[in-house]
C-alpha cells in the first residue's frame, strides 16, 4: 500500500518544496503588496472593526460610495464548511504559496484522471502553476481569481471521472471541488468553467450516441447533477444574497438607457470587454511580455528608448529619469 502511494507523496512533497524555494522571501516574514488588496483592506475596515468588536456580520458598510451592501466587500458566512477543507488543502502555507501549491495539486489531479503518468504529471503541474499570468494577478492582488482557477482542473477531473462511469469518486470529486470552487467567490472564472463543461458534454453526448450509450451519459449528468445542488447548497448563502443584490448594481436593468447603448441584459458589451485579452494576447499565458510589458516600467541605459533620448540630444541625467517610467505595453487594452 505505501509502496503504490510513494509517488503521491513524492508529489506533494515536490510542490510543497517548489514553492517554498521560489516563495523563499514569505518564511522570512515578508509579504507581496498587492494593490487590489490594499484598497479591500481600506474599504472593509469598517466591517472588520465592527465584526472585531461585536462578533457579528455587518451587512452595510458606510465607507464606500456614502453607503451601500457589504455582502461582496467583507462578509464572513460561518456556517460553510467548505472553508475548513479549503485551509486543509492550502497546508497553512502563507499567502500567494498557498494558492500555487493548489494549483499544482489541482492540475495533477486532473493530469492522473486524464491517465498521465505520475512522474510526467508532476512536471505538467508544475509547468502549470508557473504560467506566467497566475503572477500577473497575484501581484494585482487578484486573489479570489487564483483562488477559483485553482479549483477549476480538479472540478474537471471529477465531472470526466463521472462519464467514465466512476459514479461514487467522480461525484464525489466533484461535489467537493466545485463546492470550493463556488467558495472561491469568483463567478467570471466558474463562468469559464462552465464553458468549458458544456463543450466537454457536447462532445460526451455526441459519442455516447454514436456508441448506444446514452443511459450511462444520462446516469453521468444525474450524478453531476446531484453533485452540483451540493456545491450549491453549501455555497447558498454567498450565492443568494449577491443574486438580490445583483439586482441593484450596474450588472442588473436599468431604467436610464440610450440608444447607443450596446446592451442585452446587465452590462453593456463594451464594458464588460474593456479589460479583456485580446486575441493574440492570449500568448502572453505562455510568453511573458508577449505585448511589450507594464503600462509603466522602467528601462536600462542600454534600451534604445534611452539612446534615442540621447541621440536626440537629452541630457543623461533627465533621460535617465525619463527611462524610469517608459509605456512598454503595445496591446489592444485601454491605458
Amino acid at each position: 500500500m505505501l509502496k503504490k502511494s510513494y509517488p503521491y507523496i513524492v508529489a506533494i512533497i515536490v510542490f510543497i518544496a517548489v514553492t517554498l524555494v521560489y516563495f523563499s522571501p514569505l518564511l522570512e516574514g515578508k509579504k507581496m503588496r498587492q494593490s487590489d488588496i490594499v484598497h479591500f483592506q481600506g474599504m472593509s475596515k469598517e466591517i472588520s472593526d465592527y465584526r472585531a468588536k461585536t462578533g457579528k456580520e455587518a451587512l452595510w458598510t458606510n465607507n464606500m460610495f456614502g453607503g451601500m451592501p457589504a455582502y461582496q466587500i467583507s462578509v464572513v458566512y460561518k456556517g460553510n464548511l467548505v472553508k475548513q477543507v479549503d485551509k486543509v488543502l492550502k497546508l497553512g502555507l502563507p499567502h500567494p504559496a498557498d494558492l500555487v501549491f493548489l494549483y499544482m495539486l489541482g492540475f495533477f489531479i486532473l493530469a492522473l484522471v486524464l491517465g498521465v503518468n505520475v512522474w510526467l504529471a508532476i512536471a505538467g503541474a508544475i509547468a502549470f502553476a508557473f504560467s506566467s499570468y497566475f503572477f500577473i494577478i497575484f501581484e494585482a492582488g487578484h486573489n479570489s481569481k487564483a483562488h477559483a482557477i485553482a479549483y477549476m482542473a480538479p472540478v474537471l477531473a471529477g465531472i470526466i471521472l463521472t462519464m467514465r462511469k466512476k459514479y461514487l469518486l467522480g461525484g464525489a470529486l466533484t461535489a467537493l471541488f466545485l463546492a470550493l470552487e463556488l467558495y472561491a467567490n469568483h463567478l467570471q472564472i466558474t463562468y469559464y468553467l462552465l464553458m468549458i463543461v458544456v463543450v466537454f458534454m457536447i462532445s460526451e453526448f455526441i459519442f455516447s450516441i454514436r456508441e448506444k450509450h446514452l443511459p450511462d451519459f444520462f446516469k453521468s449528468v444525474g450524478v453531476l447533477l446531484v453533485a452540483a445542488l451540493f456545491a450549491v447548497a453549501c455555497n447558498i448563502t454567498n450565492i443568494w444574497s449577491t443574486y438580490e443584490y445583483g439586482k441593484y448594481t450596474t450588472r442588473g436593468k436599468s431604467e436610464l438607457t440610450t440608444e447607443a447603448e450596446n446592451r442585452t441584459t446587465g452590462l453593456d458589451k463594451d464594458y464588460a470587454t474593456d479589460w479583456s485579452y485580446g486575441k493574440t494576447e492570449t500568448f502572453t499565458l505562455l510568453i511573458p511580455n508577449f505585448m511589450g510589458g507594464a503600462s509603466v516600467e522602467p528601462l536600462s541605459t542600454s534600451s534604445n528608448s534611452y539612446k534615442a533620448l540621447i541621440a536626440n540630444g537629452i541630457p543623461e541625467s533627465q533621460a535617465t529619469e525619463v527611462i524610469k517610467n517608459m509605456p512598454t505595453y503595445w496591446g489592444p487594452q485601454l491605458l
